[in-house]
């Protein structure tokens, strides 16, 4: 007589591994630039240091703007990231939708309290800062108004620009290490500003339509 056999049950399928793509190589950089401002600039402003001692009387004077409006600003900054992650966005959408709004409500104070912290300054800068701000505010406006009709794909592009922007305030602090950009004037500096955002929504575009930038339709 023979034996019975048994069958075993199939193992259990092995977890994929999670590979390092250019968006993971994106966001290190961007914490490392982050952290790197921190330190080199924001962290300074608390030791007088030489170079930053105009800006910093300027900053102590402004604190009852400055600190709010640096507040919603950072938190505009941490939230943004976790805002792309798809499978966050799949496993807890409604914790994604209200870091949206979080996201939205922070992105609208910094961008009031910068408005007004220039115009009450009357700096030079103040047109340039005043375009920054502008952009800002639109491409964020336009990433709620999309999302909450539901216009998901071109919400996720809006997104990214409003984000984008947000970025721009870690790229001036990084080129501060430029000597010719840290002795700009108040005017120059401004419309800087200005020419970093435009150069970053093109540069969002440009990845958008990659694919029709580089291959010819069939």
């Amino acid at each position: 007589m023979a034996a019975p056999t048994t069958t075993l049950p199939p193992a259990p399928p092995a977890p994929a591994r999670r590979r390092f793509t250019s968006k993971h190589t994106l966001w290190l950089f961007m914490g490392l630039a982050a952290l790197f401002v921190f330190i080199t600039t924001e962290l300074f402003l608390a030791f007088d240091y030489a170079p930053y001692h105009p800006y910093r009387v300027q900053l102590i004077h402004d604190r009852a703007l400055l600190i709010p409006h640096a507040i919603a600003g950072t938190v505009a900054f941490l939230a943004g990231p976790v805002q792309f992650s798809s499978r966050l966005r799949a496993r807890h959408l409604k914790f994604h939708r209200i870091l949206g709004r979080v996201y939205v409500f922070s992105v609208f104070t910094a961008a009031t309290f910068g408005f007004i912290i220039e115009f009450r300054a009357g700096a030079g800068d103040f047109p340039g800062v005043f375009v920054q701000i502008s952009l800002w505010v639109l491409c964020t406006l336009a990433a709620f108004l999309t999302a909450r009709n539901r216009h998901i794909a071109v919400h996720r592009q809006w997104m990214i620009r409003s984000y984008a922007i947000t970025f721009t305030f870690i790229v001036n602090r990084l080129l501060n290490l430029w000597p010719t950009f840290f002795n700009l004037t108040p005017a120059q500096f401004g419309w800087w500003d200005a020419y970093v955002c435009i150069l970053m929504l093109l540069g969002c575009d440009v990845y958008f339509n990659h694919r029709e930038l580089t291959h010819r339709r069939a």
